[in-house]
C-alpha cells in the first residue's frame, strides 16, 4: 500500500509535468529559432533573470559556454562590459522584475540586442526587448504559474542548445574540454 503522501506528491507531479506540457505545445518555437540564429553571430551573450529564473539563466550561460559561445551573468565580477554586437537575454515569468528590466535597458543603452523570455508580453521587462518570446504560463496561483515558466524555460533553452550543438558541429571531446573539471 502506497502512503497517502506518496500518492499526493506522485498527482502533484503529473499535476505540473501536465501544465508545463500544456505550455510547450504554445511556446514561441519561432521565436527560440531566431534566438538560436542570433547566439554565434553575438560577440557576447549576457543571461539575467532573478530568483529562479535567474537560475534558468545561469543554467542557459553554462550551456553556452559549453558551445563554446562567449556567455555571462551580470554582477559577476569577471562579466565584461556589454555593447554593440552583444545579446542579453533576459528571464522573467510577470516581466515585472525590476533589477531584470533595468538591466535589459542598460544594455539596449550601450548598443546590445534584448532578447526576453516572458509569459508577459506586455510587460515593462518586453517593452525593453528587441524581440521577446513567448512562453505562455497561466495560472491564477503565482507559484505555479512561476514554476511551470521556469521549468518550460528550461526545457526550451536545453532544445535550444541541442540545436546549437548540431548547427555549431560541437563534437563530446570539445564539448567535455570545456565541462568543469574544478567540482
Amino acid at each position: 500500500m502506497v502512503p497517502k503522501e506518496t500518492n499526493s506528491l506522485r498527482l502533484a507531479g503529473r499535476d505540473l509535468l501536465s501544465r508545463i506540457s500544456a505550455v510547450m505545445e504554445k511556446v514561441d518555437w519561432t521565436g527560440f529559432v531566431e534566438l538560436a540564429d542570433m547566439l554565434p553571430r553575438a560577440g557576447r551573450t549576457f543571461v539575467v533573470g532573478a530568483g529562479r529564473s535567474g537560475l534558468v539563466a545561469r543554467s542557459f550561460g553554462m550551456r553556452l559556454m559549453h558551445a563554446g559561445l562567449p556567455a555571462f551573468v551580470p554582477g559577476e565580477t569577471i562579466t565584461p562590459a556589454a555593447g554593440p554586437g552583444d545579446v542579453l537575454v533576459a528571464m522573467s515569468c510577470t516581466g515585472t522584475t525590476g533589477f531584470t528590466a533595468y538591466l535589459a535597458r542598460r544594455a539596449r543603452q550601450f548598443g546590445a540586442k534584448v532578447v526576453v523570455l516572458t509569459a508577459e508580453p506586455a510587460s515593462p521587462l518586453a517593452a525593453e526587448a528587441d524581440k521577446v518570446v513567448l512562453i505562455p504560463a497561466a495560472d491564477p496561483d503565482i507559484v505555479i504559474r512561476a514554476a511551470v515558466f521556469e521549468h518550460a524555460t528550461s526545457l526550451c533553452l536545453d532544445a535550444l542548445f541541442n540545436v546549437l550543438a548540431e548547427r555549431l558541429k560541437i563534437d563530446m571531446a570539445a564539448f567535455q574540454a570545456r565541462h568543469a573539471n574544478l567540482e
